[in-house]
């Protein structure tokens, strides 16, 4: 049988967990992700502790094979409480299918959908700027550069202090609403967009006038 452990043991996972990927993450995409489930007639048990186990820091793990970490911990972590092996099963393919760069495994259930959906949504919008910023403050990364200039971003990201949260927005979030797969979750995209849209317009507007006044001299 199954016995869900208590959620303070959950977020005790994610004690070494980085500002972008910390448990307030984790229960905000749970949150979106058992939203988006009831609206597509997902299994809500699946999505749910496949949300809140798929950014789990496993130690010695790299960033990007996280997923394959972090499914691996949940398989063994829900199999030791009791979850039945098909749940468990939908849940570890959740997790491993729920990155968007580099490794990436297509989500092939429904339920996958829902995960990798509610997780990209929580990188768009303000919350999304204020993750993208959070996340260059501990890699030490500027807030804008002068000229901006192209980056590799399979290559210099994130280490390179010039791969700012612009370029992550070129490279990364402004895509993200076009990959979603639900009908649920395409519609949340869509004024998150627009938002992040809109303040990344602000940063290069006020950036550019600051650079045509250091241009013009004093």
């Amino acid at each position: 049988m199954f016995i869900p452990p208590p959620l303070d043991r959950v977020r005790a996972l994610y004690g070494q967990g980085d500002p972008a990927h910390d448990f307030d993450h984790v229960l905000r995409v749970a949150r979106l992700a058992e939203h988006i489930a009831r609206m597509e007639g997902a299994d809500v048990t699946v999505v749910r502790w496949a949300a809140l186990l798929h950014d789990v820091p496993v130690p010695g793990g790299h960033r990007d094979r996280h997923h394959h970490a972090a499914a691996d911990f949940a398989g063994a972590f829900l199999a030791q409480h009791g979850l039945d092996p098909a749940r468990t099963a939908n849940v570890v393919h959740c997790v491993r299918a729920h990155r968007f760069r580099g490794d990436r495994i297509p989500p092939q259930t429904l339920e996958a959908r829902c995960l990798y959906d509610a997780d990209k949504l929580d990188s768009l919008g303000a919350i999304g700027v204020a993750r993208a910023f959070a996340h260059a403050g501990t890699h030490r990364a500027r807030v804008w550069t002068t000229p901006w200039q192209a980056i590799d971003p399979d290559g210099d990201r994130p280490s390179s202090p010039d791969y700012t949260p612009v370029h992550e927005f070129v490279y990364k979030l402004r895509r993200l609403g076009d990959t979603l797969f639900t009908g649920t979750g395409r519609a949340l995209a869509q004024e998150r967009q627009a938002t992040m849209q809109a303040f990344f317009d602000a940063l290069d507007q006020e950036m550019g006038f600051l650079q045509a006044l250091e241009e013009g001299g004093p």
